[in-house]
């Protein structure tokens, strides 16, 4: 009996291994896309979207309606970072040639920042100051945009 009991825990144990192999793509990543022409930071970030949360109200500029991806109309469930880049790209509103992506397990939502830095040099060709506009895409994990922050 305490041998069958085992073999049961030694299965359950090697299936609960194989179904989390599902959520792919949310580890190290490629750092440039030549092709494309932006930077994606190579580890997933994770973040609290609570915290978040708080921030998307209109009072602070935040976008929380009129996106391509809704609930009416979701691109369908986002099962990698790809995934999620590829949604909040056809709701970003500035040019960017950096992608930073954060994750909330708990939640189910992404943070994806969309970023260009622009450097300013001195007569010397010194880098004196480097400029940053930023827009902050949030994507659910069901394939939709649930808010968007400039410069965050």
């Amino acid at each position: 009996m305490k041998k069958f009991v085992s073999l049961m825990l030694c299965a359950a144990i090697a299936l609960t291994l194989f179904g989390c192999k599902g959520k792919d793509d949310l580890g190290k990543q490629t750092t440039i896309d030549e092709k494309n022409g932006y930077t994606i930071v190579e580890e997933l970030l994770h973040f609290k979207f609570n915290k978040d949360e708080e921030s998307l109200t209109e009072e602070n500029g935040a976008i929380l309606s009129g996106f391509k991806t809704s609930e009416e109309n979701p691109a369908g469930p986002v099962r990698s970072k790809t995934d999620a880049i590829e949604i909040a790209k056809k709701d970003v509103s500035v040019d960017f040639n950096k992608i930073v992506v954060y994750f909330d397990r708990t939640r189910g939502i992404w943070k994806i920042v969309f970023s260009t830095d622009t450097k300013v040099t001195d007569k010397d060709g010194n880098v004196t100051k480097v400029n940053t506009v930023a827009e902050t895409i949030y994507v659910d994990e069901d394939g939709y945009t649930i808010g968007a922050l400039m410069g965050q």
